[in-house]
Formats: C-alpha cells, sequence, structure tokens
C-alpha cells in the first residue's frame, strides 16, 4: 500500500508541478524513471530506516545526501542503514551516481551500499562497496529472511575494492530480472568489480546506505521496467 501510494502522489505532485526539482521522476513508460541531485535541499521521496541518521548538506558547492551515524543490528546480519527511493518498485533496472565514504581510510573494512529489490528489512539485495575485499566484504549480499550470504562469482579476497579514501567516486548498479544477471561498478562504468546472478528476490525499491559507516551520495539515476 505504501508503495502504490507513494507513486500516486509523486504522479499528481508531478502534475501540478510541485514535484522538488531536485528529484524529477520522468513519464511513465520511459526507460528513465527518475534523477535526483538534492540541490533544492530536500530529500522528498527517500524513506530513511532512521529519518535522525540523514540529512542533506552543503558540499564544496553543490549539495549532498548524508548518512550521519551508523545503525543497529536487526534480527539478522545486513545493513544497518538505508534510506529507500520510494514510487519506483522495478524490476530490471540501472541505478547510478556517485558516493563518497567518510570514514578514516585506515579503517579496511569502511563500506558504503548499494540497496535493491528490496522488499523489507529482512529481503533484499545489496552491492557493498568496500576498502577490502574478503568473504563480506566488497560482495553482492542476498539477505532473504536470514543472515546475509554473498553471491557474487569473484572468489572471496579476490574482488577489486576502490573505496579507500574520502573522495567521490562514480557507482553503477545494474540488474536484468529475467536472467538474474547483476553487475556493479565503481569508478569505470566499463568493466564491472562484481558480478552475480540470482532471481530470489524479482523485485522491489532501491536505496542507498551502509552497513557500519558513514558517507554521503549525489546525482542518483534510475533507469528500469517498473512503476
Amino acid at each position: 500500500m505504501l508503495r502504490g501510494s507513494a507513486v500516486v502522489i509523486l504522479a499528481l505532485a508531478a502534475a501540478v508541478g510541485l514535484l522538488p526539482t531536485g528529484c524529477k521522476p520522468n513519464a511513465p513508460g520511459l526507460s528513465f524513471l527518475a534523477e535526483c541531485d538534492f540541490e533544492n535541499g530536500s530529500a522528498a521521496g527517500w524513506q530513511p530506516n532512521d529519518l535522525s541518521h540523514w540529512r542533506v548538506v552543503d558540499d564544496g558547492g553543490s549539495k549532498a545526501y548524508e548518512l550521519t551515524a551508523a545503525g543497529e543490528q536487526g534480527q539478522v546480519r545486513a545493513p544497518t542503514s538505508w534510506s529507500l527511493w520510494t514510487g519506483h518498485d522495478v524490476a530490471s533496472f540501472e541505478f547510478s551516481g556517485r558516493v563518497r565514504c567518510q570514514t578514516d581510510p585506515a579503517t579496511a573494512v569502511r563500506d558504503m551500499c548499494i540497496l535493491f529489490h528490496f522488499q523489507d528489512s529482512t529481503h533484499f539485495y545489496y552491492v557493498h562497496f568496500a576498502g577490502s575485499s574478503d568473504e563480506v566484504h566488497n560482495i553482492i549480499g542476498l539477505v532473504n529472511g536470514a543472515d546475509r550470504v554473498k553471491i557474487n562469482a569473484e572468489p572471496a579476497g579476490a574482488s577489486i575494492f576502490r573505496l579507500t579514501d574520502r573522495e567521490w567516486h562514480a557507482f553503477k548498479v545494474a540488474c536484468d530480472a529475467e536472467t538474474g544477471e547483476i553487475r556493479a561498478y565503481l569508478d569505470d562504468m566499463t568493466e564491472p568489480i562484481l558480478t552475480a546472478r540470482d532471481r530470489t528476490l524479482g523485485r522491489g525499491l532501491v536505496g542507498v546506505g551502509s552497513f557500519d559507516d558513514t558517507g554521503a551520495f549525489d546525482d542518483l539515476k534510475l533507469r528500469g521496467a517498473g512503476k
């Protein structure tokens, strides 16, 4: 009900010209669904699991969506902080933007996450961009009613990791719902650093967050098939 209501609200807002210019959905039926750069200072359309941990901030003459504190572990081992892009329940998609981790680079297990096919707090996928690679860091993870599991093809410790500083990094996550193919890119948009094939969860919301670190996101774009 919440997802359907969000779609109706966004559609009505767009029709009367009330939608914030920083978060603009495109016309229904197009592959380009929405973009959000937060330049209007608003995070309208985003639903955090803890509102007190998220804010829009000034960042070098621009604005960004910042995660200010780590969350607490829930009933299963999974990312503790997230904010969902409401109104876009997608199957196949491409989600892109910029991400920055603000945790001390000396912390090798620092991370930022991209969530997708989010259905509830214990059923979703996530890409874990990290500063090191092992069984649980720098992976594509599946949370399916139990502690997260690594599903990407790259062997533990062998995936390419690039989130090693406090700079902005371009990211892209793409999913083909028919084949289950998932690809995650960081900095290099031609060669994925993480790949998987899984069809456990067929659709859901996309979002941003972290397992237990802080950081920021900006210039987000969503293309896909769905609502």
